[in-house]
């Protein structure tokens, strides 16, 4: 059988399952990969979960496919980037929780930075405002092994600056499932943030400001008040996800 119709056979056409593994020689998180292939899964949660917003929307009103995508997670060490995402202002800026402003949200292409390693990677950027990466509707995360498929942070609230809010590695939505994976502090032998800068430290410290999953909040829109930004919008963070999924793409 020759190799691409064997592909075929490994390939979940309709993006039911996503295939993610940092350790597949061939992983990669391009632009024109869709994740969707035991031979070519992604290297990173976030890049996948991006890819499940995308299955799920469909032109026109009312006919998303809600309830569709697995992502799959192999066994290995899956580092999640998890700071402040950015907030779209409608003119084609975005506020940092740091304060600053940027327009630095090009749409995605074949150069565009998804390395976790990087402190700009493209990434995290489409984060809950508060923290957290967003779970798109529908989605499950389904590990193989419930010891070895571990998930680490990049971000960990500083738990000595009460000016730093506390935060999550997911923000889940509706109709999300998870299964056979462990969470675990941010790798002891690297580096993570632990503030609104790009500043990194060993994560030597308490993560008591950190939880595992909260809710995308779709009701609310987001009100900031803080010594770093203060800033109210007219979106909630659920929306403003969206409005930044479909900018990138």
């Amino acid at each position: 059988m020759g190799l691409s119709r064997l592909d075929n056979f490994l390939k979940s056409v309709r993006g039911t399952i996503l295939y993610v593994n940092p350790n597949d020689l061939d992983a990669t998180d391009s632009i024109e990969n869709q994740g969707n292939s035991l031979t070519r899964p992604f290297k990173t949660i976030q890049r996948a979960l991006i890819e499940s917003s995308r299955f799920s929307y469909q032109k026109g009103l009312d006919n998303d496919r809600f309830g569709k995508t697995t992502i799959l997670l192999y066994p290995g060490e899956h580092v999640v980037d998890n700071r402040p995402g950015y907030i779209p202002d409608g003119a084609n800026n975005y506020k940092l929780r740091s304060g600053s402003v940027t327009n630095d949200l090009p749409p995605y292409d074949l150069n565009s930075n998804f390395d976790l390693d990087s402190p700009n990677n493209e990434l995290y950027k489409l984060n809950s405002v508060f923290g957290g990466v967003i779970v798109p509707r529908g989605t499950s995360i389904v590990g193989l092994d419930l010891r070895k498929t571990k998930i680490r942070p990049k971000y960990v609230p500083n738990p000595e600056n009460t000016e730093i809010e506390k935060s999550a590695l997911f923000r889940i939505t509706g109709d999300c499932y998870f299964w056979q994976f462990s969470m675990f502090d941010a790798n002891p032998n690297g580096k993570c943030y632990l503030d609104y800068t790009i500043n990194e430290f060993v994560p030597n410290f308490s993560h008591h400001k950190l939880t595992c999953f909260e809710y995308a909040d779709g009701v609310n829109n987001v009100d900031i008040n803080d010594d770093f930004l203060t800033y109210s919008t007219d979106r909630t963070d659920f929306q403003m996800y969206y409005e930044k999924i479909s900018i990138v793409y």
